[in-house]
């Protein structure tokens, strides 16, 4: 009887160790651990985004947005002044980890920023300024302003969160006055 337990021990022990080598993992895949199996690996890419959808404090929402390898996305809101800081690498950010100055890199004024509710206004919303906006009607875009914005920039809608190139295209872009020109005229 201990014989027969001492094989059926080192049969176990013997077992347990081929499948734990590591040239025996390509058919069984319950023993490879997270970390080496990239279909299990999640990873997580940082952008900055804006969105066009009015707050309590500006006509431009800033945000954070972290964006899985599974799809899902995920947005901090941020402050102009946290943004701002962020993209010029003032402060340190997970979308900005080299501490570059995205505004300088990208040639664009920050008061660009500003200027963006023009997109989503015919006029200025509030009282005691009389500045026209560039949308063709008088508190979204047009139909075919929304169809140039998701063209250029793939973004259909205020609540959506525009990020990476897309955003920094639009805000450069939108500087320009023979754009901001050709944008108005989209009736």
């Amino acid at each position: 009887m201990k014989r027969f337990r001492l094989i059926l021990v080192l049969f176990v022990l013997f077992a347990g160790q081929a499948f734990a080598q590591p040239g025996n993992r390509v058919g069984n895949n319950i023993f490879i651990p997270r970390d080496e199996n990239p279909e299990l690996k999640v990873t997580v890419k940082g952008y900055f985004g804006i969105s066009l959808m009015t707050s309590y404090s500006g006509f431009v929402r800033y945000g954070f947005i972290q964006i899985k390898s599974t799809g899902e996305e995920q947005i901090t809101w941020l402050s102009r002044e946290q943004f701002l800081q962020q993209v010029t690498g003032q402060t340190v950010s997970k979308a900005n980890p080299e501490k570059r100055n995205f505004l300088e890199d990208k040639e664009i004024m920050w008061q660009s920023f500003e200027n963006l509710w023009k997109l989503r206004y015919s006029e200025y919303p509030y009282d005691g300024n009389t500045e026209k906006g560039w949308a063709g009607k008088d508190f979204v875009p047009s139909d075919s302003q929304w169809s140039f914005l998701k063209r250029n920039y793939h973004y259909s809608e205020l609540s959506q969160f525009l990020y990476g190139e897309d955003m920094w295209r639009l805000v450069k872009d939108s500087q320009d006055p023979d754009w901001q020109n050709q944008y108005s005229s989209l009736k």
